[in-house]
């Protein structure tokens, strides 16, 4: 069994409503589950990085069976699914186009000229 301890505090009213309100759902048996579940859920979500943002997306439950049909043929996350629409969606958009390999293919050209045989280098 896991230790844990214990530990006091102050909940608002209108937010222990809404803790009992999802108790009996989920298998949550009492507040403390539901407590335990949402701090779980918090630290799973949150970013170590400062430099990286979580944002939360609500699913329904076609989208969700869809995400694991294609986790079970491909392997693919649901995480890199999201990543990969949003940035379809930006390239949609903003016309946002992998800036990556377009410096890369200019840097490439510029060292072809630059290193191409001068005239008073060949014979």
């Amino acid at each position: 069994m896991v230790a844990s301890q214990m530990t006091s505090m102050r909940v608002p009213e209108d937010h222990m409503l809404l803790l009992d309100q999802r108790v009996g759902f989920d298998g949550m048996r009492n507040r403390s589950d539901v407590i335990r579940a949402a701090i779980a859920l918090y630290l799973e979500s949150t970013p170590t990085n400062a430099d990286v943002r979580t944002v939360k997306v609500d699913i329904g439950t076609q989208t969700r069976f869809q995400l694991a049909e294609l986790n079970e043929l491909y392997g693919t996350s649901e995480a890199e699914a999201l990543h990969a629409g949003l940035d379809l969606y930006l390239i949609q958009k903003l016309g946002v186009t992998d800036s990556i390999s377009k410096v890369l293919d200019a840097r490439v050209q510029k060292f072809r000229v630059e290193t191409r045989a001068h005239e008073d280098h060949t014979e």
